[in-house]
């Protein structure tokens, strides 16, 4: 069959093409398709007045110092550290960097959710566009519904979620399909691969063995395809591209190695590669996570909340398939899509069988990496290893692109397989607009108490004048939901606060450490705590454990009782309120540096 043309003088797609305003408004389709449900989210969200809560209140922080004095030049600390016994960061702050421009002219609480929705919305649209580059409408339609369904799986209210497990799901599979372009010898897509493969890399560290490895595959890829003579075309303006696209991205990360105070944070991840003595996952668990992602299936909301479970090294896996049938699965799944990909290219589909080879190279890599990651500091953890989601859904676009390719063939099934596909991509877009938050490990975890968080950060603009704070975290448990709003809320509203804390130095930027500066401390407590105000300190915010509906209730038990008519249950359901309202009470204390010690 002859092949379309589908960019300026080169070989696109492999198989039937799609008449030129046909095209067009299939493109548009999907592209309305993939970024509808993120538009929705974060609308919504900001309506319902959302605020970061735990880390992505700390990001929010990091992303507002960007060209300031305290611009980070790296990422955010990574819990990793406490496993590996050195104190490292995420390599880079690309992240931050690029939501920056939108908290600086939206102001913080609506600039950082927009901020995510607008790198979502770019990660989307670059893989369905980059689709099409690899064999024509088919494989764009087939990217166009995976990418829905990566979007269904995380749920409506991760679309907009800074947090780097949540936020770089749609970047890395942008990244994915990139690779697959490169490897049809498309070196256009050769600077688009660098930048969003050291956004990845510099964000959370643990896609580093992926992006390298898949990264030399398309490069190989490339390499192949131009020295058969498949592809022509001048190789020395994307290489130089790419070039620059790769200084600009790791400048300021090689700046902090090489001129930053003490050792350098790239020497520092260096030294931790080998992990120490850290538990890791090894081939047994690394193969049954990889099946039970790829087969969960992958794009239900069930397997993003509960495919891989919190548990610790020793734990064992209940309800994923043994090593030896994970094992039997996985290779079984790489050698269908690697046949296929011997017969796409036997019968000249060149950008089909490339996406099967790299779709199946992926999901090795994939396993293989997870393999040799070290456990988390809470052991086994799903946001350590969100790119299986995205690696399994390359794999589904790969074969998805294969049916249609073979549906096209037909004549008579030409135009309704596409309409088919683009009706299927604007229903999964619909499924995915009401609101639906993940029950997955993460910052959202504790959403219910943002009330709690919202009230007590507006009692701040009492210590405005009052001098440099330094931050205390003795007491502060993994995950806590207050402190990060604590200080998003202070640097809006220009208090300086400072730590000696290491972690939260290196989490927070070196410009942030008390060189003697603060005349007082801060204290978060929760719980009973809470409720006491120590001697010689004062509580500067408060705010008990119940939500508004919970204290009507009460009020309403109360009432009911004083007035002689109580319910059946009163008495146990007042005692339960009255229990939540202390242990769930969160205040902030603040007391002179001397005082506090």
């Amino acid at each position: 069959m002859g092949r379309a043309i589908d960019r300026e003088g080169e070989p696109g797609a492999d198989a039937r093409p799609v008449g030129r305003g046909g095209g067009r408004r299939l493109l548009a389709a999907l592209l309305v398709a993939v970024n509808l449900p993120i538009v929705v989210a974060t609308a919504r969200a900001l309506a319902r007045g959302y605020q970061p809560l735990g880390d992505d209140g700390i990001l929010l922080v990091r992303a507002r110092d960007v060209a300031t004095a305290n611009n980070p030049l790296l990422g955010s600390w990574t819990s990793a550290s406490v496993v590996v016994g050195h104190q490292v960061n995420n390599p880079g702050p690309l992240y931050f960097d690029a939501i920056a421009p939108a908290v600086r002219l939206l102001g913080p609480w609506v600039g950082v959710a927009v901020g995510v929705m607008l790198v979502n919305m770019a990660a989307s649209s670059l893989a369905v566009v980059a689709g099409r580059r690899i064999s024509g409408p088919e494989s764009m339609v087939a990217v166009a519904v995976v990418v829905l369904g990566l979007q269904f799986a995380m749920g409506s209210e991760l679309l907009y979620d800074v947090w780097q497990p949540n936020a770089l799901v749609l970047p890395f599979f942008a990244f994915l399909v990139a690779v697959v372009v490169l490897a049809t010898g498309d070196l256009v897509m050769l600077p688009w691969v660098v930048g969003a493969g050291s956004l990845v890399v510099q964000t959370h560290m643990s896609h580093a063995v992926l992006v390298a490895a898949l990264t030399l595959v398309g490069v190989a890829g490339a390499a192949v395809s131009r020295r058969g003579g498949r592809v022509r075309g001048s190789w020395r303006p994307p290489v130089a591209w790419a070039v620059v696209v790769g200084l600009l991205a790791w400048a300021q990360p090689l700046y902090e190695q090489l001129f930053g105070r003490g050792e350098g944070n790239l020497s520092r991840i260096a030294g931790a590669t080998g992990g120490g003595d850290a538990w890791t996952y090894g081939i047994a668990r690394a193969s049954q996570i990889g099946a039970e992602v790829a087969t969960g299936p992958w794009f239900t909301r069930g397997s993003w909340d509960h495919a891989v479970p919190l548990a610790q090294p020793t734990d064992r896996f209940a309800g994923m398939p043994a090593f030896p049938a994970a094992a039997a699965i996985l290779v079984g799944v790489v050698a269908v899509a690697a046949a296929l990909a011997v017969v796409a290219a036997r019968r000249g589909r060149r950008g089909l069988a490339t996406l099967l080879a790299v779709a199946a190279a992926a999901e090795v890599v994939a396993v293989l990496a997870l393999t040799i990651s070290p456990l988390n500091v809470v052991g086994v953890a799903p946001h350590q290893m969100r790119w299986m989601w995205p690696v399994a859904a390359l794999l589904t676009a790969a074969l998805l692109t294969a049916l249609l390719t073979v549906l096209r063939s037909r004549p008579a099934l030409g135009g309704p397989v596409l309409a088919a596909g683009a009706a299927a991509a604007l229903v999964l877009a619909a499924v995915n607009l009401p609101s639906h938050r993940s029950a997955a490990f993460g910052p959202t975890d504790e959403v219910d108490r943002q009330w709690q968080a919202v009230a007590l950060v507006h009692q701040l603009d009492a210590l405005q004048g009052r001098g440099t704070i330094r931050f205390d975290p003795e007491g502060l448990y993994f995950g806590e939901p207050f402190s990060g709003l604590v200080y998003a809320e202070l640097q809006d509203l220009g208090i300086p606060f400072v730590f000696d804390d290491m972690v939260l130095l290196r989490q927070m930027g070196e410009g942030r450490r008390d060189h003697g500066d603060a005349t007082l401390v801060m204290r978060q407590v929760e719980g009973t705590d809470a409720l006491h105000t120590p001697e010689g300190a004062e509580r500067v915010a408060f705010v008990a454990g119940l939500s508004p509906a919970e204290r009507e209730e009460l009020a309403a038990i109360r009432d009911r009782r004083a007035a002689g008519e109580p319910r059946p249950g009163d008495r146990v359901r007042e005692a339960k309120l009255v229990e939540r309202r202390g242990s769930r009470a969160v205040a902030l204390f603040l007391a002179p540096v001397d005082a506090a010690g």
